[in-house]
């Protein structure tokens, strides 16, 4: 009796731990008091760059990347504070036997700004992976079209890559006086308009180029690939007329991971700035439609393109056009952590994340002759 006693008692206690470490790992914590097993949360907490410190409701609680456990469900105040960075701040919801993740890019409190170029830029287009710039140059050796390679996914150094002339100048065709370039999707030709009269299309392989008649129709062969490719993502997705109708919207902007979309929507006097998310399932926390900014009608609207995380927008804000000055700002798409990244000259509204997000490039100017050119901001 007393063999099979023990054996019970054995088999009870490690089904005790075992069910304590269960209750345990999914959240459930003991109060000992009271007599109750409650459930909590979890947020995963990381950070770009990493080895920050996060505190939960002002308490320190973990370095990233690191989990917190045992939180309440409910609002909680998170704040990742690294020295050398701004701030980042969030109220975080955290859910019952659920983890919360989120990343806080940090932005440093002293930008680096180093030129991309030196011969002059002008008209600059990023490609749609974020890997290269094409763009307009009078240099002295090869002056026409050229493009900037950024890299794929890993951080390089953009400062030992060189560009590529694809159209020099031509006794006839002075490529260099162009008004704009566009990318094809595949990023595989280029649209290059010279003048009023005068519409190329190059390809990047082969740098040989071709007159065409029509931007219009050359966009509309183009756009028929990407609207036919999102048409069949959205038909997936069992979604509303109407958000159909918004993410096909030519004016919409796709998010680098094509599981968001950027549109405008007119509000009275104002002027929302809105991003949709069609991940499925949606991350713990996040929501489908957020409210970015809102801007009123009578002002400078400002100019947004997406950041390569797909969870941050660069806006770029002020009359750039009349003043020749402006500022860049990193902002998250719930609307949160709006940071200054630039405040000062800017030639164009353009403003362009790297594929691995530590730089972003701006064209502005310091030269007395106003020859403007690329730069890379560090923010990291």
């Amino acid at each position: 009796m007393k063999k099979v006693f023990a054996t019970a008692l054995i088999f009870a206690v490690l089904g005790g731990i075992t069910i304590a470490i269960y209750l345990y790992s999914t959240g459930y914590r003991v109060n000992v008091k009271k007599g109750e097993i409650t459930p909590t949360g979890m947020i995963a907490a990381k950070s770009i760059p990493d080895g920050a410190q996060v505190y939960v409701d002002g308490v320190l609680t973990t370095a990233t990347n690191g989990t917190v456990t045992g939180i309440k469900p409910g609002t909680h105040k998170l704040k990742v504070v690294k020295n050398g960075f701004v701030t980042w701040e969030k109220d975080i919801e955290v859910f019952e036997q659920l983890v919360t993740d989120i990343t806080a890019v940090l932005v440093s409190k002293t930008p680096r700004l180093e030129p991309l170029t030196s011969e002059g830029a002008n008209s600059p287009v990023i490609s749609p992976t974020l890997t290269k710039i094409a763009y307009f140059t009078k240099d002295g050796k090869k002056p026409g079209v050229w493009v900037f390679p950024l890299g794929g996914n890993i951080q390089v150094n953009l400062f030992k890559t060189a560009p590529d002339v694809i159209l020099e100048d031509t006794a006839k065709i002075i490529f260099s006086n162009g008004e704009y370039i566009e990318w094809s999707p595949d990023e595989k030709e280029l649209l290059v308009k010279v003048d009023e009269n005068r519409l190329f299309t190059a390809d990047l392989a082969s740098k040989v180029f071709e007159t065409t008649t029509s931007a219009e129709l050359t966009r509309k062969t183009w756009n028929e690939k990407i609207m036919e490719k999102r048409s069949l993502f959205l038909s997936r997705l069992a979604l509303s007329d109407e958000v159909n109708k918004l993410a096909l919207d030519p004016e919409t902007v796709w998010s680098p991971d094509e599981k968001k979309f950027m549109y405008k929507e007119k509000d009275g006097d104002f002027t929302l700035y809105k991003v949709y998310n069609l991940e499925k399932p949606l991350p713990v926390g996040e929501k489908t439609n957020y409210t970015v900014f809102s801007v009123k009608n009578d002002t400078p609207q400002p100019k947004v393109y997406w950041y390569n995380d797909s969870f941050h927008l660069i806006t770029v804000e002020g009359d750039i056009k009349k003043e020749n000055k402006g500022s860049i700002y990193l902002i998250r798409i719930d609307g949160t952590n709006k940071t200054e990244v630039y405040n000062n000259t800017l030639y164009s509204d353009i403003a362009f994340s790297t594929p691995y997000g530590d730089k972003i490039v701006i064209l502005t100017s310091f030269r007395s002759n106003n020859q403007t050119d690329l730069y890379a901001i560090g923010i990291r």
